[in-house]
């Protein structure tokens, strides 16, 4: 266990010190157990089965922005590999992700592509404890439709969008992009399992620059913090709790709720559950409902806006919906090792 913790506190000072000295805002999910390679790049192959696909969609602030929301899309495929080669409960990953983001009414567009690796290490040969590291390395591009943006002069000529005197030398930036994270997994008893991830994103420092000025424009270090569990309380009742933490320059948030999973006879479980989610003060309450079917897993949410904004938005926040989708391994995982299905 010392042996473990040692390692962990190691590698966490490494990556935190290499990403702290890196002003663009990253996605985010309020369901984020959902989105696994988007949450950490060591949950790359960190699951029960073969090949695992995701995908999530999440439309915000329809009404706050005048008819126009923010529509962030994600899927992902990763896939174990190297099986014949791994020794007690050990595994490695590959996969890929995409993602893209449209912000207000003049299209901020961020899309990205990336490829992930990860291994996982058994670290006592019994399948209880679990330490990950995976790597993540993509090219994102940053755009946006200048004839849609109306500035001051515009406004006050009366004149049309894009015909005033604001100029960009470029509308679109393309940048590589890498990120990192670790996970330790521990599986006390087949009722109780908890898992502990830190990752970190923009370890490139890249710049998102649309004019030629002496400063530029770094796109900030996020560093994120995830923890959550889960609790056998009998056959029938699970309790899932979660927590993220994520800091990025001035900007931090905070998720932290927990879901409760009744499982079914039939291979059929239904799960509901409720966070809540705290930027420099309230943001949004989350309601959950999430339906799961053998390999196949379906999650709702809601976000009810509590911040300040709730006057404009009339507490209207955003609708997200998640799909997972497990084909399983004719290998089966030695040890009985219970991979974590937050």
């Amino acid at each position: 266990m010392k042996r473990v913790l040692s390692i962990l506190i190691i590698a966490c000072g490494v990556l935190v010190a290499w990403g702290h000295k890196s002003v663009a805002q990253d996605i985010h999910f309020s369901q984020f157990y959902f989105s696994p390679l988007t949450l950490n790049p060591a949950h790359t192959g960190f699951f029960n089965g073969k090949h695992r696909f995701a995908t999530n969609y999440k439309s915000q602030w329809k009404r706050a922005s005048g008819g126009d929301p923010y529509v962030t899309f994600t899927g992902s495929y990763d896939v174990h590999i190297l099986d014949k080669m791994m020794k007690a409960a050990d595994m490695a990953g590959f996969g890929i992700s995409f993602f893209s983001d449209k912000a207000g009414k003049g299209d901020l567009k961020t899309t990205g592509a990336f490829g992930s690796l990860a291994y996982h290490r058994d670290m006592i040969g019994n399948g209880k404890q679990l330490v990950s590291f995976g790597i993540q390395g993509g090219v994102v591009q940053v755009g946006f439709d200048r004839s849609k943006l109306r500035f001051g002069d515009e406004i006050l000529s009366d004149s049309e969008a894009g015909t005033g005197q604001e100029v960009f030398e470029r509308t679109s930036v393309v940048y590589a992009d890498i990120n990192a994270g670790l996970l330790w997994n521990y599986i006390y008893s087949k009722k109780m399992i908890f898992f502990l991830g830190l990752s970190t994103y923009h370890l490139t420092r890249p710049k998102v620059n649309f004019l030629t000025t002496t400063e530029s424009n770094v796109l900030s270090n996020r560093t994120a913090i995830q923890a959550g569990a889960s609790f056998s309380l009998t056959k029938e009742w699970d309790i899932l709790p979660s927590f993220l933490y994520m800091i990025q320059k001035a900007s931090n948030e905070t998720n932290l709720g927990l879901a409760v999973r009744y499982n079914t006879k039939s291979e059929a479980a239904i799960r509901l559950g409720a966070w809540y989610r705290q930027w420099s003060n309230s943001d949004a309450l989350i309601i959950m409902a999430g339906f799961e079917y053998m390999n196949i897993t379906l999650g709702m949410s809601y976000d009810i806006n509590v911040s300040t904004l709730k006057e404009t938005s009339n507490g209207q926040g955003s609708f997200e919906i998640a799909l997972i989708y497990i084909l399983q391994s004719s290998k089966a995982i030695v040890q009985d090792m219970a991979c974590p299905n937050f």
